[in-house]
């Protein structure tokens, strides 16, 4: 049984984690409860679970967190296209000095396992089946669009020469679109759900032609839970993602509109800045070294979580 602090515990796909491992770890939830998928669940109470509301800007709580903690997996971060941009300055202070102040905890309480939420923004705004050895090129200085992307590239460069200095076993996870039930904020499908739910215009930037490889939650966790107990995978990156549901943009609503029978229209409207045109993982490696496969298909991720959302429309 491992003790186990997750920075961001209590955001969507977390909540999924915890309860694939919760009967066989203790587990800290870290966080500030600004996006609070945990409510969804029953959790709550759990007797191997305990909750510290905190932010991962106060080094002393988070150090004190820590105390015993054998694995962190660090997820917490301003995500969100929209969100950094109404504020990259907290964005930059809560991705690089937050993650700084959790690797600086780990090495401190002696942590032995640091598992870092990078991100596919990484590759910048055009990669099809990017592999974790490829370049990572993104936009100019002074574009906010590639402000979250440039805080977990750094973030990343940081935890890896912790594990090169202080041999904390530092372990990169790139998702790519990740979605599923509880998913809050601002995913694209959970946008696009429920406003076919409610038989609203749905929102398409600029021709609709972007392509993304969508992956559904537990196809995500069934990689990132082999990153919590495998041996030999210290100052390695993995993709997790599906390259099996990648569709455009439009086709996406279109399928949305038809598993949620939605009288929806579909809008386009020019989209406010640079735009990532196509992103496709190759996840060969993860394949390889972890034994990750995702099974779910695009179709089938969809019906459940707009079955989910549905019944939880009222919540949201």
């Amino acid at each position: 049984m491992n003790k186990i602090l997750i920075t961001g515990g209590a955001g969507f796909i977390c909540s999924h984690l915890i309860e694939k491992i919760i009967n066989k770890n203790k587990i800290i939830i870290y966080d500030n409860f600004k996006r609070n998928s945990i409510k969804f669940t029953k959790l709550v109470g759990h007797k191997n679970l305990t909750i510290i509301q905190g932010d991962v800007l106060d080094h002393r709580e988070l150090e004190k967190a820590m105390k015993g903690i054998e694995i962190v997996i660090h997820a917490a971060a301003i995500a969100g296209i929209y969100s950094v941009g109404s504020n990259a300055t907290h964005t930059m202070k809560v991705n690089l000095i937050g993650s700084y102040n959790a690797l600086e905890s780990s090495v401190k309480n002696k942590v032995k396992r640091f598992i870092d939420f990078s991100t596919s923004e990484v590759y910048g705004p055009f990669v099809y089946k990017g592999k974790e050895t490829d370049s990572t090129t993104l936009g100019p200085v002074g574009e906010k669009r590639w402000v979250y992307a440039v805080s977990k590239l750094a973030t990343e460069h940081l935890a890896h020469t912790y594990y090169e200095q202080y041999g904390l076993e530092v372990i990169t996870i790139r998702p790519f679109n990740v979605y599923g039930p509880r998913q809050i904020g601002e995913g694209a499908i959970q946008q696009m759900t429920l406003r076919a739910l409610k038989n609203e215009p749905i929102i398409i930037y600029n021709e609709g032609t972007q392509i993304r490889s969508w992956c559904y939650v537990e196809d995500f966790i069934s990689g990132l839970e082999k990153t919590i107990s495998k041996a030999g995978i210290a100052g390695k990156v993995f993709n997790l993602g599906n390259p099996l549901g990648t569709v455009t943009n439009i086709e996406l609503a279109n399928k949305i509109k038809s598993i949620a029978g939605s009288s929806s229209q579909i809008k386009f409207k020019k989209h406010p800045g640079p735009e990532v045109e196509i992103r496709v993982p190759d996840i060969t490696h993860a394949e390889k070294v972890l034994g990750y496969l995702p099974k779910i298909s695009l179709d089938e991720g969809l019906k459940i979580s707009i079955d989910w959302y549905r019944k939880h429309l009222r919540e949201i």
